[in-house]
């Protein structure tokens, strides 16, 4: 099976659930003995920068910037069975068969104007153009079928994504940072429907807990939104490598994710592969993937997270959650994701090759 990856992703982003989930990807298929594996590069990028011992796979390279390249179609070699796009582009030919992942409806849900606009169009052609479309969560499944009411069914399949347990995975007793037993640590962006605000507030109401804050560059106004609501009691970590986010997670008091819609959820999964109590938002595709490991609140408001986190002050019941997490990531295995899409190429393949003899 020959498959054509765009690697167009990595042009967009250096960190985030998408490029985590196309570089195990990548690295998976590049040591599948059935693929016969090409990528397509951004400009500027290096192999060997997207995933482990991808250095010798052959690749191809966009001409021109990312920020351009990513609304043109791609020329895929005409040998291959199947193109698998990381972010919505089609491929040229309309013999290629061609399958879309779809994480998640941030856009039609929360952006307005041109930039809703344009990313919109352009899902939407990736997903009608597509002979498969894999969505990492039923959530999005279910947004999907919403939004693209045209889409059948039977050419949709729910993939989840997996957990690095080679990076994320508990902490050693001489690993564990002791000055971060009373951080309360928050990851990622922090913009509207990720709700850093109750975040804060849940730290706030618990004056002997303090607020960790892993991201990008606070913003003035964050930055006195967090003076005024806990004075000294926060850290700010910035963009960290995965090795270090992995002792942020095992060495706080506990982990806490409000956000109000999530096509997956992947830093929920990674708390609790490295042993941290973990705090979400009862909705979306949060609940798939805490399972009954996580704590939830009951309400998107301030008072609903501090329950939540006051309730890991006891030792025993601190222990159980952190034992659950550990045994509910285990599900979520980047070896089960990757088989699970290599068996939907073929199902595609088969789908088509039965299409056209029909």
């Amino acid at each position: 099976m020959k498959v054509s990856l765009d690697c167009i992703i990595y042009g967009l982003q250096r960190f985030g659930g998408i490029s985590t989930y196309w570089r195990g990807l990548v690295a998976h298929l590049s040591q599948e003995p059935d693929v016969d594996l090409t990528i397509r590069l951004p400009r500027g990028v290096l192999a060997q920068d997207t995933a482990p011992g991808i250095a010798a796979t052959p690749a191809r390279r966009d001409l021109l910037p990312a920020r351009i390249a990513r609304y043109l179609p791609v020329s895929v070699d005409s040998t291959a069975d199947l193109h698998h796009s990381s972010y919505y582009r089609n491929p040229i030919s309309a013999r290629t068969r061609s399958v879309v992942t779809v994480h998640d409806f941030i856009y039609e849900k929360f952006r307005r104007a041109l930039p809703r606009l344009v990313h919109s169009a352009q899902k939407l052609s990736a997903i009608r153009r597509a002979q498969g479309i894999i969505c990492i969560s039923q959530n999005t499944r279910r947004d999907l079928l919403e939004y693209v009411p045209q889409v059948d069914p039977e050419q949709v399949a729910v993939i989840p994504m997996g957990v690095d347990f080679e990076t994320m995975r508990p902490l050693s007793h001489r690993e564990i940072d002791r000055s971060m037993s009373d951080v309360v640590l928050f990851v990622g962006q922090r913009a509207d429907y990720k709700r850093f605000d109750l975040a804060v507030r849940a730290v706030q109401s618990l004056k002997d807990l303090r607020l960790g804050i892993a991201g990008p560059a606070l913003t003035a106004g964050e930055t006195a939104f967090l003076n005024a609501a806990l004075g000294k009691r926060w850290i700010f970590f910035g963009r960290v490598m995965p090795e270090r986010l992995r002792v942020l997670y095992g060495s706080g008091f506990a982990f806490i994710y409000p956000s109000s819609y999530e096509g997956f959820g992947l830093p929920v999964l990674e708390a609790m592969a490295c042993g941290a109590p973990t705090i979400v938002a009862n909705l979306a595709s949060l609940p798939e993937v805490g399972g009954e490991a996580a704590l939830y609140a009951e309400g998107q408001t301030p008072v609903a997270y501090p329950q939540n986190l006051a309730s890991l002050s006891n030792a025993s019941f601190r222990g159980s959650k952190i034992r659950e997490g550990l045994a509910r990531a285990r599900l979520f295995s980047w070896e089960t994701t990757f088989q699970r899409t290599v068996d939907f190429y073929r199902t595609v393949l088969a789908r088509s090759r039965d299409h056209c003899s029909g």
